[in-house]
């Protein structure tokens, strides 16, 4: 983006005499240093580049390092700073070690300052004023941050080469008490970012040399490119880096230049202003985001990353927790895990119920938890030895997603449900991964748009005007893969814990987890509309899993704890979608049922469990001359006891 500035002057700190504006040699407020690097008119340009959201990608800072230098090269007033999460939240090569390569990386790229973000507290304020900061070779900036001891600064002033001076305030989203572990922020509060970056930038522009002065003004702020931030900054700040959302933004429309390069150094964010000493104003601003690819890398982080990466391959084989059987994906031949993302697996189970307890460890309680398919990207114990290890845990889930909740009605989450059904992309069905609070049952026959027939949450009918509470990975949560009813959510709330670390602590707090082999929906084909007495056919599927789990042999269907039918399980592996397992169950409905709502049993000996519910009309009775009525003599019934049997023919209609 280019912009000239469509604000008044933002100050007038320094008087500047006239001969100033034609002459740098003139001594006084408004020149600069001999030997400055100056244009042709007497601007100088400066180049903030910042980055966000890093989160340890080690891999990328080589690369991301060398084009810094080469921008430093062109132009020595250069300044890189970051709007915060360079750490927490890490790739496994960083977070294994505490991020110290990644803090180690940063310094060797001469970061200067950075605003605190959420993730800098995942370890606690301790740490981060503590260990971090000790190591850290730039200043970390909370002005919205209150509480802490010591104070993280507020302010930082860099005098470039040329002798101008960039002021930059840092501020952190005022969401992050309910992004972090309350017992590592305790007594600390997060206050409005943009309310405490106007204070800090006032205090860079009052004259008063005792407070910091500066001739440019930068917010950095961890928190995204909003409205009400961009609009409630004052004419005091001359532009500003956002971060935290890991979208990519660069906004010329606004009265002041906006920023943000994404997440894991995957860009690195380019604002260029061309300040005027005559006039102390920035004239000029243009920002980029320069993506980083086959970029020459620079040595001396390539050296620091080399040495991480090793010693994380060694740190990678420490034991996590324990697991009794494999926690496998799902399989289009039996053997290719992870091919098959059309089908319920155990270790898709597990990462939905570990996302419900991820959520839970910070007081955020889930009615469910759900896990997408294409988030898991290895098998839980692959070398099935029962042990796992740090690199197998977090090789499962290595996108770095952290994990939130957000509220949903119970009709959005039956659609949900339907949008696991693609027809005609290349992956006809994403099967979910659920928390055993929730079952399902679904016509894999029926219209797009008609699958799911019923929808349990704790074993009972789902309610579609409640509200109830889904945690998952904030990639799912912001409605990608397809299932964009999360856009139409309310209270999405972050955890602030990548999905790894979650499951990371869940198997730290079960050692020996043993799988669930329970299907959390089956496909059912056949009438829901039935007479008691009549025969009934089912066409039942989705009874098996794809992998190494054991088989069903048979499935019956039950209804009050009596089985009325049974049929063997076809457990030929279905191709890309959720059918594996499939059976023919034919039987007959008792003849004494009355008329109303029943759920029938499906189960196998691998521990499903699900209903089926139907409709069932009362069977034809003959009736004997002069006796009429809904029931067999009837016209000797009282009214009173006809109505007790009307009242519970209502009662089971509406159950």
């Amino acid at each position: 983006m280019s912009r000239e500035p469509s604000r008044s002057p933002r100050r007038t700190l320094r008087p500047v005499a006239a001969s100033c504006v034609v002459t740098l040699a003139a001594v006084g407020l408004g020149t600069l240093p001999a030997g400055a690097t100056v244009n042709p008119d007497g601007t100088v340009t400066l180049d903030v580049l910042g980055i966000t959201d890093f989160h340890g990608a080690l891999r990328q800072a080589p690369a991301l390092a060398g084009q810094v230098e080469q921008i430093r090269t062109a132009n020595p007033d250069t300044v890189l700073v970051s709007a915060g999460d360079n750490i927490g939240g890490s790739a496994f090569e960083s977070a294994i070690q505490q991020d110290d390569p990644t803090i180690d990386v940063l310094g060797a790229m001469g970061l200067e300052a950075s605003a605190v973000g959420n993730h800098e507290f995942d370890r606690g304020y301790a740490d981060l004023a503590g260990r971090v900061a000790d190591r850290a070779d730039w200043t970390y900036l909370g002005a919205n941050v209150e509480g802490e001891t010591p104070e993280l600064g507020t302010t930082h002033v860099w005098t470039s080469p040329s002798g101008v001076t960039v002021g930059f305030v840092g501020a952190v989203t005022d969401d992050t008490t309910e992004l972090v572990s309350a017992d590592g922020i305790a007594g600390i509060s997060f206050t409005d970012e943009a309310t405490a970056v106007n204070a800090g930038a006032a205090a860079l522009s009052d004259g008063d040399a005792s407070n910091g002065e500066a001739d440019v003004v930068v917010a950095l702020v961890h928190e995204g490119a909003t409205d009400g931030i961009i609009t409630g900054l004052s004419d005091d700040v001359d532009a500003l880096f956002t971060g935290h959302t890991h979208a990519v933004v660069d906004d010329d429309t606004r009265d002041i230049p906006v920023i943000q390069g994404g997440a894991s150094g995957a860009n690195l964010s380019r604002m260029t202003l061309t300040y005027d000493p005559a006039t102390d104003e920035v004239v000029t601003a243009a920002g980029e985001n320069i993506a980083i690819g086959s970029q020459p890398a620079d040595p001396e982080v390539q050296a620091i990353v080399d040495a991480a990466l090793a010693e994380a391959a060694v740190l990678g084989q420490q034991p996590v927790g324990t697991v009794t059987g494999a926690f496998d994906r799902a399989t289009n031949n039996g053997t290719d895990t992870g091919a098959n993302r059309g089908a319920e697996s155990p270790l898709g189970n597990l990462l939905g119920e570990v996302a419900q307890a991820t959520a839970a460890s910070i007081g955020l309680e889930a009615d469910l938890g759900i896990i997408n398919p294409g988030g898991i990207r290895a098998d839980l114990d692959a070398n099935d030895d029962g042990a796992v290890t740090y690199q197998e845990a977090f090789d499962v889930q290595p996108f770095g997603n952290t994990v939130g909740t957000v509220d949903l009605t119970g009709a959005q989450v039956v659609t949900m449900l339907e949008q696991q059904f693609q027809p005609g992309s290349s992956r006809p069905v994403l099967r979910l991964g659920l928390s055993d609070e929730i079952e399902y049952v679904y016509d894999p026959a029926a219209p797009q748009g008609e699958h799911v027939t019923a929808v349990y949450v704790d074993g009972e009918p789902i309610d579609p005007a409640a509200t109830y509470t889904v945690a998952s990975n904030t990639f799912l949560l912001g409605g990608q893969d397809g299932f964009e009813v999360f856009t139409e959510g309310t209270h999405l709330t972050e955890t602030g814990i990548v999905d790894a670390q979650g499951l990371i602590d869940h198997l730290a707090a079960n050692p020996g987890l043993a799988p669930d082999h329970s299907q959390r929906s089956v496909g059912v084909t056949g009438p829901a509309s039935l007479t008691a007495g009549e025969e009934v056919t089912l066409e039942l599927s989705s009874l098996a899993f794809t992998a190494t789990e054991p088989k069903p042999a048979e499935v019956t269907v039950s209804l009050d704890g009596k089985v009325l039918g049974s049929a063997a399980v076809d457990a030929t592996i279905t191709p890309n979608v959720d059918e594996t397992g499939t059976a023919t169950v034919t039987f007959e409905l008792p003849k004494e049922l009355a008329a109303g709502s029943y759920d029938l049993v499906i189960a196998t000996e691998g521990g499903t469990e699900i209903a089926y519910r139907v409709e069932v009309a009362a069977a034809a009775v003959a009736v004997p001359p002069g006796r009429g009525g809904e029931h067999p003599g009837e016209g000797n019934v009282p009214d009173d006891v006809k109505q007790k049997w009307a009242d519970r023919h209502a009662a089971r209609s509406a159950a």
